[in-house]
């Protein structure tokens, strides 16, 4: 399982029809929408794709700024590899 927290940039007056975006990315959700611009995301495995094809997906979208993977947590089938903090937003 991966998990990966992510912050996109975005046009600020694109927000809307960024966040629909992300929201329609297999295991991709978005859970704060900032001022300025900014996205919080988490992005999962899913069974129709892995968590870094949904980041480059949210990469290539219209109205994207950056996104930046600030955090990911990987756990393989049988053992617990635990959470690495990249960057604290």
């Amino acid at each position: 399982m991966n998990i990966c927290g992510v912050l996109v940039h975005i046009v600020p007056d694109q927000t809307e029809a960024v966040a629909a975006a992300i929201s329609s990315i297999p295991g991709a959700e978005v859970h704060e929408i900032q001022d300025h611009g900014r996205l919080i995301v988490t992005v999962e495995d899913t069974a129709e794709a892995a968590a870094i094809d949904g980041l480059s997906s949210i990469h290539k979208l219209p109205g994207v700024v950056a996104a930046a993977l600030v955090y990911h947590h990987f756990e393989s089938g049988h053992e617990d590899t635990g959470a690495h903090v990249i960057m604290e937003a």
